[in-house]
C-alpha cells in the first residue's frame, strides 16, 4: 500500500493499521473516509518534509488539509487528509473522499447567494417589450420572464396586462387579432428568473464551472421558475436581492432535496457536477456477493428504529404563512376525513360533470349538496373542494326579505403539496424542502388566477377600503393619480428605516412555466400541478408538470429502492475490492441496499474481509 500526500510518498508507521469506511450518502450524506492513520515524524525526514514544523501557526489555529491519494492494487482513492493530532513523535490524520471531503470543506460557508452578483433585470420599461415577449422563456433565452403577480402587501398587480378580444370586419375577416397589452398603470416590469439559470449564475459568480446537461434534458425541472421578485417601483433590479440569505453550501443542499439530485463539488478544480440520484444509481451494475463468512440479523422495533435512509424519512415542504397554504398542505384534514364526506370520481371529466352546476352558488346548502363534500379523483390521486371566491349582491333588502347573494366558486385542490408521509408517529424524522410552491390564488372574474407574493420590507401604500387584498387596474390608477410624488431618495427617507433583515424572502417560491399560455383572456400564471381546471368548470388542460411529493401515481422524484428500515443486516464477506457501496446488492437470492462497507488496511495492503451493513429491499 502507498499513500501520497501533496504528491509525495509518505512513510507509514511500522505495524500501521486503519479502517476505510465507504458510506452510502443516501444514509449519512457522506462517502468515503478512514479512521485514524498515524504517520511517524521523529527521525523520518520524508514525513517531516510533508507535514513541516509542528509549531506552524495553521496547525495551531485549527484545520490543515493536504491532498492525498491511497493506492493498493485495484484500490485507488483521491481526496484530502486532515491532521487531527500532532506531536514531535507522530501525526494522526484522517482521510476524506468525495462527499465526506466536501462536507469538511468550508469554502462556501460564508458566501451568501443574495450578496452575489447574479445580474439584473433586462429592462424595467414595459414600452420596450410586448406581453407575449415578456412571458416567453425562449424569447428571453430561458433566463427569465415577467409574469403578472400580486404584491400581497399593497394589493397592486405587477406586470399587469389587459386582454384585447378579437375584432372582425363586416365581411368576417379579422380586423384585430386577440392579444394582450400592458395595462395603462403598468410602466415598469419586474422579472422572475429560472432556477436552472440562477444556479448557473451562482456558479459563475463564485468562479466554478458546472455541467447541468442532466438537468437541462429534463423538462420537469428545466422550466422550474423562481417566483421571488420585487416590485419595479423599488428600483431593486438585482436578481440576487430577491433570494434568501443562504450560503452557497446551503443552496446546493436544499436544492438537492427538491430535485432528488446531487451536486458534487471539486474545490481543487473549481468544478461542480450535477446528476439526478435516480439516474446515477440506475447506471450502477448490481453487485452479487457469494463468499459470505458471517451473517448477523438484528430485528429493530419501529419506535426504536434508527435507520437514516433518506427515503424512510417523511418529506415535507416548509410551512408558509400565506393564505393558500392551508389548502396546499393539510395532511391532518385528509387523515380526519370521514369516508361518508368524500365523493369519489373515476376521472376529472366525471368530477366536472358532477359539480359544474355549482359554478354559481346561491349560498344555500342542503344536507346532501355536493358542495358539502370533498371530491376525490381516482386517476389523479387528488382531492378537491368547492370554494366560493366572489360574492355578488343579487337583490337588496326590501324590508321583508334580507339581502340575497350569489357566489362564484372554483374547484380548489386540497393537500396537493402535503408531505410524503412514511411514518405518521409524532416524532418521526423529516426533511423539509425550502423551495416551496408559490401562492396561486383567485383575483376576480376579469383577471382570474394570479401569483401572490409577499416580500418583507419597503411595503408600498395599501388601500384597504375595497375590503380586498389587491386592487383592480382602475383602482390602482385612481390611487396613483391621487399620490403626491417625490424623488426616490426622499420617499425612502420619509418612510423611515425599515425593520427588515438581510433578505426580502426567507425561502424560494417556485412554479413551472414553459410559456404554454392558458387561453381565455385571464392573467397568465405559472403552474404547480399536472392539471389546471378552468374557472368556469368547462374543461381543463394538463401542463405536464407537478410539484407534488405525496402521490404514488407520480414518479416525479424517482424513488429508487423501498427498503425495510426495521431489519438491519450485517454480512461479512471476502472480496479483492471494495464494491460500489451505492449499488444494489444481491445476497443469497435477495436484494439489499448497503448503508456502509468497512475494510481494514495495513502496511501490506487491504484485507479481503469486508464488513457491510445492509437493509433488505421490499418486494
Amino acid at each position: 500500500m502507498e499513500i501520497y500526500i501533496n504528491g509525495k510518498l509518505a512513510a507509514l508507521k511500522q505495524g500501521t493499521s486503519f479502517e476505510y469506511v465507504a458510506e452510502n450518502r443516501l444514509f449519512s450524506g457522506s462517502d468515503g473516509y478512514t479512521l485514524s492513520i498515524v504517520f511517524p515524524l521523529r527521525g523520518c525526514m520524508s514525513n517531516i518534509d510533508i507535514f513541516g514544523n509542528i509549531n506552524r501557526q495553521d496547525v495551531v489555529a485549527g484545520k490543515i488539509i493536504f491532498d492525498c491519494e491511497i493506492r493498493d492494487r485495484s484500490f485507488c482513492k483521491f481526496g484530502s487528509i486532515t491532521i487531527t493530532e500532532i506531536n514531535e513523535a507522530e501525526v494522526k490524520t484522517q482521510f476524506l473522499e468525495g462527499r465526506s471531503e466536501q462536507n469538511f470543506d468550508l469554502t462556501f460557508d460564508k458566501i451568501y447567494i443574495n450578496e452575489l452578483d447574479l445580474g439584473s433585470w433586462p429592462s424595467q420599461s414595459s414600452a420596450t417589450i410586448t406581453p407575449d415577449q415578456a412571458i416567453s422563456p425562449t424569447q428571453n433565452g430561458d433566463k427569465y420572464v415577467a409574469l403578472p403577480w400580486v404584491n400581497d402587501a399593497s394589493g397592486n398587480i405587477q406586470n399587469c396586462t389587459k386582454y384585447i378580444a378579437e375584432e372582425r370586419n363586416n365581411d368576417g375577416t379579422i380586423k384585430t387579432r386577440a392579444h394582450y397589452e400592458w395595462d395603462a398603470a403598468c410602466h415598469s416590469l419586474s422579472w422572475q428568473p429560472y432556477l436552472l439559470w440562477i444556479t448557473r449564475k451562482i456558479c459563475e459568480a463564485i468562479g466554478y464551472s458546472i455541467d447541468l446537461s442532466d438537468w437541462e434534458a429534463n423538462e420537469q425541472t428545466k422550466y422550474l421558475l423562481i417566483c421571488n421578485t420585487l416590485p419595479a417601483s423599488w428600483y431593486v433590479s438585482s436578481f440576487a436581492r430577491a433570494l434568501p440569505h443562504w450560503t452557497v453550501e446551503e443552496y446546493f443542499q436544499k436544492l438537492e432535496l427538491l430535485l432528488f439530485a446531487e451536486f458534487d463539488i471539486d474545490h481543487r478544480a473549481k468544478r461542480i457536477s450535477f446528476a439526478f440520484t435516480k439516474n446515477r444509481l440506475n447506471a450502477l451494475t448490481p453487485v452479487c456477493i457469494y463468499n459470505i463468512v458471517d451473517q448477523h440479523s438484528t430485528e429493530v422495533k419501529v419506535e426504536e428504529q434508527s435507520c437514516d435512509y433518506t427515503e424512510t424519512k417523511n418529506l415535507v415542504y416548509k410551512d408558509c404563512d400565506h393564505s393558500q397554504w392551508k389548502f396546499y398542505s393539510c395532511d391532518w384534514f385528509i387523515r380526519s376525513l370521514s369516508p361518508n364526506l368524500v365523493k369519489r370520481h373515476s376521472n376529472l371529466d366525471a368530477l366536472l360533470n358532477a359539480t359544474r352546476s355549482l359554478r354559481e352558488w346561491s349560498g344555500s346548502t342542503g344536507r346532501d349538496s355536493l358542495i358539502n363534500y370533498v371530491h376525490y379523483v381516482e386517476n389523479l390521486d387528488m382531492y378537491f373542494a368547492v370554494r366560493a371566491v366572489n360574492k355578488i349582491l343579487v337583490q337588496k333588502n326590501t324590508g321583508i326579505t334580507p339581502n340575497r347573494y350569489k357566489y362564484d366558486t372554483i374547484l380548489q385542490p386540497i393537500n396537493s403539496f402535503g408531505g410524503r408521509i412514511v411514518d405518521d408517529s409524532e416524532n418521526a424524522p423529516k426533511d423539509e424542502i425550502e423551495f416551496v410552491p408559490v401562492r396561486i390564488d383567485f383575483t376576480d372574474a376579469t383577471y382570474g388566477h394570479c401569483m401572490f407574493l409577499s416580500c418583507n420590507g419597503f411595503d408600498e401604500n395599501s388601500d384597504t377600503s375595497t375590503g380586498r387584498t389587491w386592487m383592480t387596474a382602475e383602482e390602482y390608477k385612481a390611487e396613483k393619480d391621487a399620490r403626491f410624488y417625490n424623488s426616490h431618495p426622499i420617499q425612502t427617507l420619509e418612510s423611515g428605516e425599515k425593520d427588515k433583515g438581510a433578505e426580502y424572502y426567507d425561502r424560494i417560491y417556485i412554479a413551472w412555466w414553459d410559456g404554454g399560455t392558458m387561453p381565455g383572456g385571464k392573467l397568465q400564471r405559472p403552474y404547480l400541478e399536472d392539471v389546471v381546471i378552468y374557472d368556469d368548470y368547462s374543461t381543463y388542460f394538463k401542463p405536464h408538470c407537478s410539484l407534488r411529493i405525496n402521490s404514488n401515481l407520480l414518479d416525479r422524484r424517482g424513488k429508487v429502492y423501498n427498503i425495510d428500515p426495521v431489519r438491519k443486516m450485517t454480512f461479512k464477506f471476502l472480496s479483492d475490492t471494495i464494491p460500489e457501496v451505492r449499488s444494489l446488492f444481491l445476497i443469497r437470492g435477495k436484494r439489499y441496499v448497503c448503508e456502509k462497507l468497512t475494510a481494514t488496511f495495513t502496511e501490506n495492503g487491504m484485507s479481503r474481509l469486508i464488513k457491510g451493513i445492509f437493509y433488505p429491499v421490499k418486494d
